[in-house]
Protein backbone atom coordinates (compact mmCIF):
# COMPACT_ATOMS: atom_id res chain seq x y z
CA UNK A 1 0.00 0.00 0.00
CA UNK A 2 2.92 2.31 0.71
CA UNK A 3 4.30 1.79 -2.79
CA UNK A 4 0.88 2.50 -4.31
CA UNK A 5 0.47 5.73 -2.33
CA UNK A 6 4.03 6.82 -3.11
CA UNK A 7 3.53 6.22 -6.84
CA UNK A 8 0.22 8.05 -6.78
CA UNK A 9 1.81 11.07 -5.07
CA UNK A 10 4.70 11.05 -7.57
CA UNK A 11 2.31 10.99 -10.52
CA UNK A 12 0.14 13.71 -8.95
CA UNK A 13 3.21 15.92 -8.47
CA UNK A 14 4.26 15.24 -12.06
CA UNK A 15 0.74 16.11 -13.17
CA UNK A 16 0.86 19.45 -11.34
CA UNK A 17 4.32 20.21 -12.73
CA UNK A 18 3.14 19.31 -16.24
CA UNK A 19 0.14 21.62 -15.96
CA UNK A 20 2.31 24.42 -14.60
CA UNK A 21 5.00 24.08 -17.28
CA UNK A 22 2.48 23.20 -20.02
CA UNK A 23 4.49 20.14 -21.01
CA UNK A 24 2.09 17.98 -23.04
CA UNK A 25 4.18 14.80 -22.95
CA UNK A 26 4.69 14.95 -19.18
CA UNK A 27 1.00 15.74 -18.74
CA UNK A 28 0.03 12.70 -20.81
CA UNK A 29 2.44 10.38 -18.96
CA UNK A 30 1.32 11.63 -15.53
CA UNK A 31 -2.34 11.29 -16.49
CA UNK A 32 -1.80 7.76 -17.81
CA UNK A 33 0.08 6.81 -14.62
CA UNK A 34 -2.76 8.09 -12.43
CA UNK A 35 -5.33 6.36 -14.66
CA UNK A 36 -3.51 3.01 -14.55
CA UNK A 37 -3.08 3.20 -10.78
CA UNK A 38 -6.72 4.15 -10.24
CA UNK A 39 -8.11 1.51 -12.61
CA UNK A 40 -5.83 -1.18 -11.17
CA UNK A 41 -7.01 -0.54 -7.63
CA UNK A 42 -10.62 -0.14 -8.75
CA UNK A 43 -10.61 -3.47 -10.57
CA UNK A 44 -8.91 -5.25 -7.65
CA UNK A 45 -11.36 -3.85 -5.09
CA UNK A 46 -14.27 -4.76 -7.39
CA UNK A 47 -13.01 -8.36 -7.58
CA UNK A 48 -12.53 -8.44 -3.81
CA UNK A 49 -16.01 -7.00 -3.21
CA UNK A 50 -17.76 -9.42 -5.58
CA UNK A 51 -16.00 -12.40 -4.03
CA UNK A 52 -16.93 -11.13 -0.55
CA UNK A 53 -20.59 -10.95 -1.58
CA UNK A 54 -20.46 -14.61 -2.62
CA UNK A 55 -18.66 -15.52 0.63
CA UNK A 56 -21.33 -13.76 2.66
CA UNK A 57 -24.06 -15.81 0.96
CA UNK A 58 -22.37 -19.21 0.90
CA UNK A 59 -20.63 -19.09 4.27
CA UNK A 60 -21.90 -18.05 7.69
CA UNK A 61 -19.71 -14.90 7.76
CA UNK A 62 -20.39 -11.39 6.57
CA UNK A 63 -19.03 -7.85 6.62
CA UNK A 64 -15.33 -7.33 7.20
CA UNK A 65 -14.84 -11.04 7.95
CA UNK A 66 -16.18 -11.84 4.46
CA UNK A 67 -13.82 -9.24 2.98
CA UNK A 68 -10.89 -10.83 4.80
CA UNK A 69 -11.94 -14.30 3.63
CA UNK A 70 -12.24 -13.08 0.04
CA UNK A 71 -8.80 -11.46 0.34
CA UNK A 72 -7.37 -14.82 1.42
CA UNK A 73 -9.22 -16.67 -1.34
CA UNK A 74 -8.12 -14.19 -4.00
CA UNK A 75 -4.43 -14.84 -3.38
CA UNK A 76 -3.01 -16.67 -6.36
CA UNK A 77 -6.05 -15.99 -8.53
CA UNK A 78 -5.78 -12.22 -8.90
CA UNK A 79 -5.02 -12.37 -12.63
CA UNK A 80 -8.11 -14.46 -13.33
CA UNK A 81 -10.22 -12.15 -11.18
CA UNK A 82 -8.90 -9.07 -13.00
CA UNK A 83 -9.72 -10.64 -16.38
CA UNK A 84 -13.25 -11.49 -15.24
CA UNK A 85 -13.89 -8.02 -13.78
CA UNK A 86 -12.46 -6.19 -16.80
CA UNK A 87 -14.60 -8.35 -19.08
CA UNK A 88 -17.72 -7.63 -17.03
CA UNK A 89 -17.02 -3.88 -16.84
CA UNK A 90 -16.26 -3.73 -20.57
CA UNK A 91 -19.52 -5.45 -21.50
CA UNK A 92 -21.45 -3.11 -19.17
CA UNK A 93 -19.66 -0.09 -20.66
CA UNK A 94 -20.51 -1.17 -24.21
CA UNK A 95 -24.16 -1.65 -23.28
CA UNK A 96 -24.19 1.73 -21.52
CA UNK A 97 -22.51 3.40 -24.49
CA UNK A 98 -25.00 1.99 -26.97
CA UNK A 99 -27.87 2.91 -24.67
CA UNK A 100 -26.59 6.48 -24.35
CA UNK A 101 -25.99 6.85 -28.08
CA UNK A 102 -29.23 5.35 -29.34
CA UNK A 103 -31.80 5.81 -26.57
CA UNK A 104 -30.71 8.93 -24.70
CA UNK A 105 -29.12 11.00 -27.49
CA UNK A 106 -30.68 9.24 -30.50
CA UNK A 107 -32.85 12.13 -31.50
CA UNK A 108 -34.90 11.88 -34.65
CA UNK A 109 -32.51 9.49 -36.41
CA UNK A 110 -33.91 6.44 -34.59
CA UNK A 111 -37.50 7.43 -33.91
CA UNK A 112 -39.43 6.92 -30.69
CA UNK A 113 -40.45 3.31 -31.38
CA UNK A 114 -36.90 2.31 -32.34
CA UNK A 115 -35.45 3.93 -29.23
CA UNK A 116 -38.00 2.19 -26.99
CA UNK A 117 -37.31 -1.13 -28.69
CA UNK A 118 -33.52 -0.78 -28.45
CA UNK A 119 -33.79 0.46 -24.85
CA UNK A 120 -35.92 -2.49 -23.80
CA UNK A 121 -33.58 -4.90 -25.56
CA UNK A 122 -30.49 -3.39 -23.92
CA UNK A 123 -32.09 -3.52 -20.47
CA UNK A 124 -32.84 -7.20 -21.08
CA UNK A 125 -29.25 -7.81 -22.19
CA UNK A 126 -27.96 -6.03 -19.10
CA UNK A 127 -30.15 -8.20 -16.87
CA UNK A 128 -28.77 -11.32 -18.54
CA UNK A 129 -25.19 -10.03 -18.21
CA UNK A 130 -25.73 -9.38 -14.49
CA UNK A 131 -27.22 -12.84 -13.92
CA UNK A 132 -24.35 -14.50 -15.78
CA UNK A 133 -21.97 -12.32 -13.75
CA UNK A 134 -23.46 -13.64 -10.52
CA UNK A 135 -23.06 -17.19 -11.80
CA UNK A 136 -19.45 -16.54 -12.76
CA UNK A 137 -18.78 -15.08 -9.30
CA UNK A 138 -20.10 -18.22 -7.67
CA UNK A 139 -18.04 -20.50 -9.90
CA UNK A 140 -14.97 -18.33 -9.30
CA UNK A 141 -15.51 -18.70 -5.54
CA UNK A 142 -15.35 -22.48 -5.87
CA UNK A 143 -12.31 -22.20 -8.14
CA UNK A 144 -10.55 -20.14 -5.47
CA UNK A 145 -11.52 -22.59 -2.73
CA UNK A 146 -10.19 -25.53 -4.72
CA UNK A 147 -6.99 -23.60 -5.55
CA UNK A 148 -6.33 -23.22 -1.83
CA UNK A 149 -7.25 -26.88 -1.19
CA UNK A 150 -10.19 -25.94 0.99
CA UNK A 151 -12.91 -28.53 1.19
CA UNK A 152 -16.43 -27.77 0.14
CA UNK A 153 -18.83 -29.14 2.72
CA UNK A 154 -21.86 -29.85 0.59
CA UNK A 155 -24.09 -30.87 3.47
CA UNK A 156 -23.36 -27.64 5.38
CA UNK A 157 -23.96 -25.68 2.18
CA UNK A 158 -27.29 -27.47 1.68
CA UNK A 159 -28.29 -26.72 5.28
CA UNK A 160 -27.19 -23.08 4.93
CA UNK A 161 -29.11 -22.55 1.69
CA UNK A 162 -32.01 -24.79 2.72
CA UNK A 163 -33.89 -21.82 4.14
CA UNK A 164 -34.19 -20.43 0.63
CA UNK A 165 -35.51 -23.69 -0.81
CA UNK A 166 -38.51 -24.21 1.46
CA UNK A 167 -42.03 -25.03 0.41
CA UNK A 168 -44.54 -22.37 -0.55
CA UNK A 169 -46.33 -20.95 2.48
CA UNK A 170 -49.65 -19.27 1.85
CA UNK A 171 -50.24 -15.90 3.44
CA UNK A 172 -52.34 -16.00 6.58
CA UNK A 173 -54.34 -12.86 6.07
CA UNK A 174 -58.01 -12.25 6.71
CA UNK A 175 -58.18 -9.55 4.06
CA UNK A 176 -60.13 -10.58 1.01
CA UNK A 177 -59.24 -8.43 -1.98
CA UNK A 178 -62.61 -8.78 -3.68
CA UNK A 179 -64.43 -7.34 -0.65
CA UNK A 180 -62.54 -4.04 -0.79
CA UNK A 181 -64.43 -1.11 -2.27
CA UNK A 182 -62.43 1.32 -4.31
Amino acid sequence: MFVYNALLIVFLVLFVIAVDTQNALLLFLAFMGILVLFLGVHVYITALWHLASVVSVLEPIYGLAAMKKSYELLKGRVRMAVILVIGYLTICAVIGGIFGTVVVHGGESYGVFGRILVGGFLVGVLVIVNLVGLLVQSVFYYVCKSYHHQGIDKSALHDHLGGYLGEYVALKSSIQMENLDA
